[in-house]
């Protein structure tokens, strides 16, 4: 926590006092959320229900502490959609469980989807003039080049200069339509505008990182999800991560045999033809066993990490076909937290 300071009425200067402990347990829970629907629903279900109340009275009868949990995505609000603050919303508060909590503070659940990749909302100034250079001569991307200058303006006031997606709102006001109709036809309207805008900016980024204009961490901007976000300032940038961190990995056996069924696209990444026949994201697919295979196991040791294999039914992952192992998910996370 940060210091406080009392004035020295005496001398009229301010004293630095000693550092308050605190006295909370606040644990950051990520996993892949998107379109209203998590997919590890189930796992948090179970937590909310079964777990996290009884490491509410674990933590404040052993210790004295308070046991909090961070589950951001029921939390943001339109507003933070409207103006497309959700990442840097989860971030920050990503900094306020490791400041404050005295234990654990970071957990995330992974299985076979590695989520949302939104549009950036903000662009330091000289990397967005870069990639818009690029878009302008193009003869191919000539539209997209206007919808650059339309949806992103120049923020001056940023330390550096940035340019900042402008609020949905400022640009196609029927997105908060109360006719339910009215919103949702303005609503598809702009996720093509986004898509056109993301993947505009993503083939710009691949051109000026190989001419060397930009460097991997600025072109891996363009094209991480929100939760490797969370994963690289919750686990990977942290000196720490094996003392303050845990890892849930869900592997799915018979997932790949069926990814027709109703269900199977909100538990594996998957695009459809135009005949409406699902297609694996292998982009999303390599990206998520790099950030699995490579990154989380470099980066914690093999009791920080907790693995499952289940097996797929036509209902998904639920707390009755799977009841074993939710117990099994249930009593880890409990005991690991407790550590």
């Amino acid at each position: 926590m940060e210091s406080s300071y009392q004035m020295d009425t005496s001398c009229a200067r301010c004293q630095e006092l000693p550092e308050v402990r605190s006295k909370v347990v606040r644990v950051f829970v990520s996993s892949i959320f998107s379109g209203g629907v998590y997919y590890t629903l189930s796992e948090r279900d179970s937590l909310i229900d079964n777990v996290f109340p009884k490491l509410k009275d674990y933590c404040r009868e052993k210790y004295g502490l308070e046991f909090q949990y961070s589950d951001m995505r029921w939390g943001i609000e339109n507003e933070s959609t409207d103006n497309h603050s959700e990442v840097a919303t989860c971030l920050n508060e990503i900094k306020l469980c490791q400041k404050y909590s005295v234990a654990t503070n970071f957990v995330v659940l992974l299985s076979h989807r590695y989520g949302s990749r939104p549009t950036p909302a903000t662009i330091h100034a000289s990397l967005f003039e870069r990639l818009q250079q690029i878009v302008v001569s193009d003869l191919n991307l000539t539209e997209d080049a206007e919808l650059l200058s339309q949806w992103y303006q120049l923020d001056t006031n940023c330390i550096p200069a940035a340019y900042i997606l402008r609020p949905i709102s400022s640009m196609l006001s029927n997105i908060k339509s109360a006719e339910l109709d009215e919103m949702k036809k303005v609503a598809k309207e702009w996720t093509k505008i986004n898509n056109r805008i993301r993947t505009c900016l993503r083939q710009a980024a691949v051109k000026c990182f190989e001419q060397g204009q930009i460097n991997a961490n600025e072109y891996d901007d363009f094209f991480i999800s929100v939760t490797e976000k969370e994963i690289v300032n919750g686990i990977l940038s942290v000196p720490n991560a094996n003392e303050r961190t845990l890892c849930f990995l869900r592997k799915i056996d018979g997932i790949y045999d069926h990814l027709s069924d109703s269900k199977a696209s909100r538990f594996i990444d998957l695009y459809y033809s135009d005949d409406g026949k699902p297609i694996i994201d292998h982009e999303a697919e390599q990206l998520l066993n790099r950030l699995k295979c490579t990154c989380i196991l470099n980066a914690l040791q093999s009791n920080n990490i907790y693995a499952y294999t289940v097996h797929w039914t036509q209902n998904g992952i639920n707390r009755h076909d799977h009841a074993e192992y939710i117990s099994k998910f249930n009593d880890d996370f409990y005991d690991a937290i407790k550590q």
